[in-house]
C-alpha cells in the first residue's frame, strides 16, 4: 500500500524502513528498491527525498551522532565533577538511543563508514570518542577515577552501548530510563575510585540532567 499524506511522512518512513533493512542485510545488501518495495512506494519516490542510498545512510548517522555531540559537549561544560557529568551523560544518551525511531543496529559499521561520502559522519563519530575520553581524563586527572587508558575506557563504553542497541532491536523501548540508569551506574562502579562514592554522584548526575532538561523544555 502506498504512503499518503505529506512528503514528510513517506521520507520518514523511508528511514525506518531502510534503518530496518540495513540491520536486518547490511547496508550494501540493501538497495534504494528494497527500501522503496518496504515503505510501499515506487523507487523514484524515494530519489525524491534522497539523492542516493549513502545520504539516507548519512542522515540516520547524523541523527544519532549530532544530538550525542551536543550531549557530551553538555557534559564537558558542566559546573560538576567529572565523575558526576560522565554518569549524566550516559544517562542521557543511553536513554536518548533507546528512544530513537530508527533501528540503530545496522549504521556503525566501520567499512562502511570508511566510504567517502561519509567521511562528516566518521569524522563526528570519531570526534564523539575523543570528547568521551577527555571525559575521562578529567576524572582521572581529579583522582575520582581509577587511572586507566582513556581510550580503552571510551571502547568500553562504546561497547556497552552497542550492547544496549542490540537489545533494544528495531523498536525504541517504552522504558528507557531503567536501562539508561544500569549503564551509567555500572560505567561508575567499574570506574569510581572510590565505590562508596557512587550514592552522591548519582545525586549530582540527576540534578545536572534535571537542569538539562529544564533548558531544552
Amino acid at each position: 500500500m502506498a504512503v499518503r499524506g505529506p512528503g514528510g511522512v513517506t521520507r520518514h518512513r523511508a528511514l525506518i524502513e531502510a534503518s530496518r533493512l540495513f540491520a536486518a542485510r547490511g547496508y550494501h545488501g540493501t538497495s534504494t528498491r528494497d527500501i522503496a518495495d518496504a515503505v510501499g512506494v515506487r523507487q523514484p519516490t524515494i530519489y525524491r527525498h534522497f539523492a542516493s542510498k549513502s545520504e539516507i545512510l548519512a542522515e540516520l548517522l547524523d541523527a544519532d551522532l549530532l544530538p550525542a555531540l551536543e550531549r557530551i559537549r553538555t557534559a564537558l561544560a558542566a559546573d560538576a565533577s567529572p565523575a558526576a557529568r560522565l554518569h549524566a551523560y550516559l544517562l542521557a544518551d543511553v536513554t536518548a538511543i533507546l528512544q530513537l525511531p530508527y533501528d540503530v543496529r545496522g549504521l556503525y559499521n566501520d567499512a562502511v563508514l570508511e566510504l567517502p561520502e561519509l567521511t562528516t559522519q566518521a569524522t563526528r563519530r570519531a570526534e564523539m570518542h575523543q570528547l568521551t575520553a577527555t571525559l575521562v581524563e578529567q576524572g582521572i586527572a581529579r583522582r575520582e577515577l581509577h587511572p586507566i587508558d582513556p581510550s580503552f575506557a571510551h571502547h568500553a563504553i562504546t561497547g556497552l552501548l552497542l550492547e544496549v542497541v542490540r537489545e533494544r532491536g528495531a523498536s525504541p523501548s517504552p522504558a528507557p530510563e531503567v536501562r539508561a540508569l544500569e549503564v551509567a551506574d555500572f560505567v561508575l562502579r567499574a570506574t569510581l575510585a572510590d565505590p562508596t562514592r557512587l550514592p552522591d554522584i548519582q545525586q549530582a548526575s540527576a540534578n545536572l540532567i534535571s537542569q538539562w532538561s529544564t533548558r531544552t523544555a
